[in-house]
């Protein structure tokens, strides 16, 4: 696992063995920026189920301001902390060691992100509750983007609360579907 662009482009990620983390293959991962290239330069990132924080250190790589991980799982936060530390932006992030939904509850009233990436496990139903929950929060900017990654045998609603799917794109097993408030 690696940083594919920007100012750590080609530095390699810390990946736990035996995790139950899936990192995000690299050719998911540049097809995500790509869509979302003109929208990260100065943005607030909000990474779900960041694991080793793949997504989000991407992000700040290619110029974000700042993220916020989620992750429950202390070992998948300990490699997210290294990755952090290695890369020089642990000013620039912050690591919540909660349950998604709770985060999103502790978050609402609080910050509002830009772009919110969720990427939970395949195939446990957690992608339109989770969904719901963003939608009844306002942690998403108005013209804010969810980039929601989900196995392709799980189709997703074209709505959910006040959020309407933009489009889905596939990649072998993975879909990513874009999610923006009407």
């Amino acid at each position: 696992m690696r940083v594919i662009a920007g100012r750590w482009k080609g530095r390699r990620l810390l990946a736990a063995k035996g995790m139950n983390t899936r990192p995000t293959a690299d050719m998911v991962k540049e097809a995500i920026f790509n869509i979302l290239q003109q929208r990260i330069a100065g943005s607030s990132v909000l990474d779900l189920f960041a694991g080793t924080g793949n997504l989000g250190l991407e992000a700040l790589s290619r110029g974000c301001s700042r993220v916020v991980f989620v992750e429950r799982d202390a070992r998948a936060v300990d490699v997210l902390n290294k990755n952090r530390a290695n890369l020089g932006c642990l000013e620039q992030t912050t690591v919540m060691r909660y349950d998604v939904f709770h985060a999103i509850k502790r978050l609402s009233g609080k910050e509002r992100f830009d772009i919110i990436f969720a990427d939970p496990p395949y195939s446990k139903g957690l992608e339109v509750p989770l969904l719901n929950a963003i939608a009844d929060s306002d942690i998403l900017h108005e013209d804010g983007i969810v980039v929601l990654e989900h196995s392709s045998r799980d189709h997703q609603p074209d709505r959910v609360g006040n959020l309407v799917k933009l489009q889905d794109r596939h990649y072998g097993d993975t879909v990513i579907s874009l999610y923006k408030k009407e």
